[in-house]
C-alpha cells in the first residue's frame, strides 16, 4: 500500500493472504479525491547464466548487456546485471496508420514533481537504503531470534530479498525484478545495514501511534534510524542522488509479526511530510515485516527461500505507482482484475505502469491497420487507441493493449496460485485496458479539502490556488464522477469484476475474438447510439480483431468505424 496526497499523504497497503486493503483518510485530502512454467525469454541465473529479453525502447543497437560483474550490492550472491541481455523488439514501430512517438509531451515524473513528491529515479542507477529494525525489548519480543540461524540469517535473507540473484530466492529479488521489468532501464542497487535497535519497546511504539504525536508512528522510527545510520556509516549522501537533501528511498524492515488487523504491523509506503530538518533526511520510505519474506512458502534445496512479492509491490509505490485494487470496504469492484503487481501482488507490471515509469512507449493507431506484437513482458510492445483527442501523455483517457503470456516475470505466478490464492494467466492472450488517467484541477475550500473543478491537459493550474492531480483512482470513493483509473476489459463483454470476481484465462481476448464497442455497454459508464463511448463522451472509433496468437506473437487488425 501507498500513502499519498499533496500535503498529508494517504496510507496504502496490501494484505497478501486476505487481499484486503486498509486505508487511512486525512483531513487535508479532498472529498472526491483518492488518498491515495513455460519457456521464457527471461530466466533466472539459476537456470542459465545469461537471460534475454526484448525492449521496444532500446536505441540503435540490436541488443545491450550490462557489464559482467556490475552487481546490485557487495554481497557474493548479489544480482549481476550483466546476466541479462536486453534485445530490441522486432515489432514495427511506424507504418501505415500507426506510429510510435519518441517521447511524451510531459512525463509522469513531471506531474509528480508539481506535487513535491520525492520519487527516486525510475531510469538509470538508483541506490536504495534498507535498514532492519528491532525494538529495545528484542530479547523477549524478537521474531528473528526464533528462526533458523537467528537474526544474522534473517539479515542475510533481507539482502537476498532486495539485491540477491534469482537463484538464491524463491522467484526474483527486488533488484532483479525491476531490471527485467524495466527492460534494463532501472538498476536498483543498495545496501542493507546492520540491525538498528529503536529506543522503544514494542508496547511503547504502539502507544506512540495512539498519542498522535506524529502523522504516523513510523515517522519516529524513520528519523531515528536515519540518524543512527549516518552516525554509524557516514555515507548517507550516496542515497541522495538528485541532491535535494532527501534520501531517495528508504526501506524499514521490522522484526515483528505482521497483522491485518493493525494500523502499524503491515506493509505500506509513506512520506514523512512533517520532517522539517535542514539536514539530509528521509522522506519516501516503506515499512514491512520480516515475515513477508516467507509469504510464498518457497522451498529451495530443502530450505525456505525468500519471497520478494510484497517488497516489489511496495517498491512500486516508492517509484510512484498507486494501488490498482479498491480500498472501499463496501465496494466489491476491483477494476484491474487482480492479476497485476500493483493489484494482488502477482506477475509483472502492466503497460500503463511501465508507460508512467518511462520504460515503454505505446504504438498509436490512426486508421485501418494490422499489427503484430510480441509478449509484453519481454518486448514492451503495447498499443494505444484514442488518436483524435489523445494529449500525447500517459495522463489521458484511452484503450491500452498488450499481449500477455505466462512467461518471464509472469511464469512463477502462472505455475500455481500465489499465497493470496490468485493465479496468473496460464495461457497467452490479449489484454485490453480502459485507462482514464486524466489530470484535473482541484480547488481548496476553507477547511483545506479539495474539490474537482475541471479536467486539464496542463501541469500549470489556471488559478494560483488550484492544485493539479489525477482525477481518478480504482477506489471509487476517491475518484471523480465514479470513473476508475485502470479497468481490464473482459473478453465476453461482461463486467464481473463489479461483483468481486477476479481475472482468469477467460478474461483474455483469444484468437478469433473481437472487441466491438457495441458489445461492451456494461464495461463503460457511457454509451451513445448503442455503442460504448469514453468517459469524455468521445466515440471509441475502432473494432479490434485478434487474428492469431502463438506463444511468440499476436496479430491484431484495427478497423475504424
Amino acid at each position: 500500500m501507498n500513502k499519498r496526497n499533496y500535503i498529508v499523504p494517504i496510507l496504502l497497503s496490501f494484505s497478501l493472504l486476505g487481499c484486503q486493503a486498509q486505508s487511512e483518510s486525512t483531513s487535508n485530502t479532498q472529498s472526491n479525491h483518492f488518498s491515495s512454467s513455460s519457456d521464457s525469454s527471461i530466466s533466472s541465473s539459476s537456470q542459465q547464466s545469461s537471460s534475454t529479453l526484448s525492449s521496444s525502447q532500446q536505441s540503435s543497437s540490436s541488443s545491450q548487456q550490462a557489464q559482467s560483474g556490475e552487481k546490485a550490492s557487495d554481497a557474493d550472491f548479489a544480482f549481476d546485471f550483466g546476466s541479462v541481455t536486453i534485445q530490441q523488439s522486432t515489432s514495427e514501430k511506424n507504418g501505415d496508420n500507426f506510429y510510435t512517438p519518441e517521447t511524451f509531451s510531459f512525463s509522469y515524473r513531471d506531474y509528480r514533481n508539481t506535487l513535491d513528491y520525492d520519487d527516486p529515479y525510475t531510469v538509470g542507477e538508483q541506490n536504495i537504503l534498507v535498514i532492519p529494525v528491532q525494538f529495545s525489548d528484542k530479547n523477549t519480543r524478537s521474531v528473528c531470534r526464533t528462526m533458523d540461524g537467528g537474526c544474522d540469517a534473517v539479515k542475510t535473507d533481507i539482502e537476498k530479498t532486495f539485491f540477491g540473484d534469482p537463484s538464491v530466492t524463491g522467484w526474483e529479488s527486488v533488484s532483479s525484478f525491476y531490471y527485467k521489468s524495466s527492460y534494463g532501464k532501472l538498476k536498483l542497487k543498495g545496501k542493507v545495514s546492520d540491525w538498528f535497535t529503536l529506543d522503544k519497546t514494542v508496547q511503547q511504539f504502539e502507544s506512540l501511534s495512539k498519542q498522535n504525536t506524529y502523522g504516523d508512528a513510523t515517522f519516529y522510527v524513520l528519523r531515528q534510524a536515519i540518524r543512527w545510520y549516518q552516525n554509524t556509516y557516514h555515507d548517507l549522501d550516496q542515497f541522495d542522488q538528485d541532491n535535494d537533501s532527501f534520501v531517495d528511498a528508504v526501506w524499514l524492515v521490522y522484526d515483528h509479526d505482521f497483522s491485518y488487523d493493525s494500523d502499524l504491523w503491515w506493509a505500506y509506503t509513506y512520506w514523512d511530510y512533517e520532517n522539517e530538518s535542514s539536514d539530509l533526511s528521509a522522506y519516501t520510505y516503506a515499512w514491512a515485516s520480516i515475515n513477508y519474506m516467507y509469504e510464498g512458502g518457497y522451498i529451495k534445496d530443502g530450505k525456505p527461500a525468500v519471497d520478494a512479492h510484497t517488497f516489489i509491490h511496495e517498491s512500486g509505490h516508492i517509484l510512484g505507482l498507486d494501488d490498482y485494487y479498491t480500498y472501499d470496504s463496501d465496494d466489491n469492484f476491483g477494476p484491474c482484475g487482480g492479476v497485476d503487481m500493483m493489484d494482488y501482488n502477482i506477475g509483472d507490471h502492466n503497460a500503463y505502469s511501465k508507460m508512467l515509469l518511462g520504460w515503454t512507449m505505446p504504438t498509436i493507431i490512426t486508421g485501418n491497420t494490422t499489427l503484430t506484437i510480441h509478449p509484453f513482458e519481454s518486448s514492451g510492445d503495447c498499443i494505444l487507441i484514442h488518436d483524435n483527442t489523445w494529449n500525447h501523455t500517459a495522463m489521458d483517457e484511452y484503450l491500452l493493449i498488450e499481449f500477455i503470456t505466462p512467461t518471464g516475470l509472469n511464469a512463477k505466478d502462472a505455475e500455481a496460485p500465489y499465497a493470496n490464492g490468485l493465479q496468473h494467466f496460464t495461457q497467452p492472450g490479449i489484454k485490453i485496458y480502459h485507462i482514464d488517467s486524466r489530470l484535473a484541477e482541484f480547488e481548496p475550500n476553507s477547511r483545506g479539502d479539495y474539490y474537482f473543478v475541471q479536467y486539464t491537459d496542463r501541469l500549470q493550474p489556471s488559478q494560483s490556488n488550484y492544485l493539479i492531480d489525477l482525477a481518478h483512482s480504482n477506489t471509487r470513493s476517491y475518484s471523480y464522477d465514479d470513473n476508475v483509473l485502470i479497468h481490464l476489459l473482459e473478453s465476453n463483454g461482461r463486467n464481473t469484476f463489479k461483483t468481486g470476481s477476479t481475472a482468469d484465462d477467460k478474461t483474455l481476448f483469444k484468437e478469433g475474438s473481437s472487441f466491438d464497442p457495441k458489445n461492451f455497454l456494461t464495461s463503460f459508464n457511457h454509451f451513445s447510439n448503442a455503442k460504448a463511448i469514453f468517459n469524455d463522451l468521445s466515440p471509441i472509433e475502432y473494432t479490434i480483431h485478434i487474428d492469431n496468437i502463438s506463444m511468440e506473437e499476436a496479430t491484431l487488425t484495427f478497423t475504424k468505424n
